[in-house]
């Protein structure tokens, strides 16, 4: 079974959500209640209720004042196409 660099690939995502000064929340912390109410009431992809928790997450604010939720999901594996995060260039992820 190949090996996950997921954690890798979330420090160098998280520091760059940081680099924009962007207000991110990690995998435990609440975003908002309502959204946190929703991802512990939404069925996993297992199939059973609750315990989604997204990596990292966040609230998005467009020039109109209308908040997107984004919530993401670090996947990666030694080996694979893009498992080494140094050759990502200009914050772009495949």
């Amino acid at each position: 079974m190949a090996q996950s660099i997921e954690p890798n690939i979330a420090d160098l995502a998280n520091g760059w959500l940081k680099s924009y000064k962007l207000d991110y929340k990690l995998e435990q912390e609440s975003l908002n209640t309502e959204i946190d109410k929703a991802l512990a009431d939404y069925f996993t992809k297992n199939g059973g209720v609750g315990a989604n928790r997204p990596d990292t997450k966040l609230l998005l604010k467009d020039k109109n004042l209308k908040f997107f939720p984004i919530l993401i999901e670090y996947k990666g594996y030694k080996g694979s196409k893009n498992s080494d995060p140094s050759k990502l260039k200009n914050h772009q992820v495949a």
